[in-house]
């Protein structure tokens, strides 16, 4: 029934059919996706409270310049009610013109530099997390969608956004 022919033939499949199967499972293909990348940043937890931490700060700077501002309403409504000019009161209203527009500057120039210091921070760490995100799950390539053009087009079943967002948090509180 099995002759010598038909044996050889049959290992001859099998042993092809096994080297095919041996090549196929060690060619590795490249697992990508793409993340939102304005999503994932808006999404990230550090992002967030450096915000509030940002606006915490903008808010104490405004109050005092508002008070500043109370201030000098005070001084020139008292200049406009008094008959006669008085230098000391002109003077005092000049010095918190000027006190009120030098913490203006400064607090533009101090709210500027810590918007770039927290921006770094946020994407020094979002990056290596991102890093980390692709590596452990065994991506060779994360695309960025950030409407630039460097993304044309992504099948949904490709946007990993969702669970980037995940785990950056998770990493960023130390799950």
């Amino acid at each position: 029934m099995w002759d010598k022919n038909k044996f050889t033939f049959l290992f001859a499949i099998l042993l092809i059919g096994a080297i095919i199967w041996i090549v196929y499972q060690n060619h590795s293909f490249p697992k990508t996706g793409y993340i939102n990348i304005q999503d994932v940043y808006n999404g990230f937890d550090m992002k967030k409270e450096m915000e509030k931490k940002y606006l915490q700060t903008i808010n104490v700077r405004e109050k005092l310049l508002d008070s500043l501002a109370s201030e000098m309403k005070i001084v020139a409504q008292k200049i406009k009610t008094e008959h006669e000019q008085n230098k000391s009161t002109i003077e005092h209203f000049n010095v918190k013109r000027e006190e009120y527009l030098q913490r203006k500057r400064t607090f533009d120039e101090d709210n500027a530099a810590l918007t770039k210091e927290y921006d770094q921070q946020i994407l020094t760490q979002l990056n290596q997390y991102m890093k980390d995100f692709g590596e452990s799950n065994h991506f060779t390539y994360v695309f960025g969608n950030d409407g630039n053009g460097s993304l044309i087009y992504g099948k949904k079943s490709s946007d990993i956004t969702k669970d980037m967002i995940i785990y950056v948090n998770k990493k960023y509180k130390g799950l």
